[in-house]
Order: structure tokens, then C-alpha cells, then sequence
């Protein structure tokens, strides 16, 4: 069984790999946008009325506080990867659709993963559609501040990898035994839509 794991682990290591030169391969980075990443961290914090809509439906309105006005993404557009730097204030829509699982550790006899977006549409307030791609940690977890309090929102989640009893691999969670590079389906509780007011 731990063989099990180990060559599981191995497999999607190697898989991690090559969806990163895929996306490096394929696309032209721009290089008009150095230092666009010590821009957007040295300006103050940023607050903005926000709907949450979950995978499950289920929706919370409260405010999201960003430790920057910007944000550097990188974008696809005609087979071509470009970097913007965009403000928080610009954008409506914040709507992860890919995510991919990321090796976090071994606990007891099974195997644990981050499901981190890798593909999101963020839609701006001039109506343009962005295809963002590769993991934007500033949309993984943000801080969300509502009428109860302070919480945290996540656009990633957390499954295992684990052996049933006939020996065959799954992910706990979501029941599956496709073991695809890339997953179009998160946990319910993941915030699948992010709108900004």
C-alpha cells in the first residue's frame, strides 16, 4: 500500500510538471511588464463590496480586503500569455473554472492535496472577459469581513488520496477515481463566483 503512495505521488509530481512547461510552451510572455509584481506590492490595501456565490449556491455578501490595489495576472489571449497588472477596482467578476491538485504531505495512509485554481475568467467593468491562467494567490484566499465578522474565503480546497477497500485509488472528498491532471468540479464550499459592487 505505501508502494501505492509512493508511485501516486511520483505520477502527479511528474503530471504537475508537465501541465507547468505545457503552459509555458504554449503561450509568449510580454516583456513590457517588469517589475509589475514590486508595483502592486508597494501600494496601500484595498476593500470592495462583494457577493460570494459558492459551488453549493449558497451566497454571503460582505466586504473583501486586499492587502494591494493591484494584482499582476497572466492572461491568454490569441494563443499569446501576457502579464497585466489590474486594479482590484476594475474588476466585476472573479470566476475560477480549473483547478489542479498540488502535493502538500503524507498523513497516515493516505496522501494530502491542494486543489489550487489554475484557470480563471475574471470579467472587468468595461465588459472584457480576461482568460487568467497559473495560480493567482491572491484569489486563493482572501480576507472576508460580514455581518458575524471576520472570515476567510477560498477559491482552492483540500482532498485526499486514499486506497478503498478493492485497493483502488480515489479522492476522498469527491468520490472519484479520475485521477485527471485537471478538474473542472471543486468542493461545494469553494467560492465559485466572486462579484465585486
Amino acid at each position: 500500500m505505501y508502494l501505492r503512495l509512493v508511485f501516486f505521488l511520483l505520477f502527479f509530481s511528474i503530471m504537475y510538471l508537465s501541465f507547468s512547461q505545457d503552459l509555458t510552451n504554449q503561450n509568449i510572455t510580454n516583456q513590457n511588464t517588469t517589475n509589475l509584481v514590486s508595483l502592486s506590492s508597494t501600494n496601500l490595501r484595498m476593500e470592495l463590496s462583494a457577493r460570494i456565490v459558492f459551488f453549493n449556491k449558497k451566497q454571503i455578501d460582505g466586504r473583501i480586503i486586499f492587502k494591494s490595489n493591484y494584482v499582476v495576472v497572466n492572461h491568454v489571449e490569441n494563443s499569446v500569455r501576457i502579464s497585466l497588472s489590474l486594479k482590484y477596482s476594475d474588476i466585476e467578476m472573479i470566476h475560477p473554472i480549473t483547478w489542479f491538485p498540488e502535493f502538500q504531505r503524507i498523513e497516515k495512509d493516505r496522501l494530502v492535496y491542494n486543489f489550487y485554481p489554475v484557470e480563471y475568467v475574471v470579467k472587468l467593468k468595461d465588459g472584457k472577459y480576461l482568460n487568467v491562467v497559473g495560480r493567482v494567490p491572491e484569489f486563493e484566499v482572501m480576507d472576508f469581513v460580514y455581518s458575524y465578522g471576520k472570515s476567510k474565503i477560498y477559491t482552492y480546497f483540500v482532498d485526499y488520496l486514499i486506497s478503498d477497500k478493492k485497493g483502488f485509488t480515489k479522492w476522498k472528498n469527491m468520490g472519484t477515481y479520475e485521477l485527471n491532471k485537471n478538474f473542472k468540479k471543486p468542493h461545494p464550499n469553494v467560492a465559485y463566483y466572486v462579484y465585486f459592487r
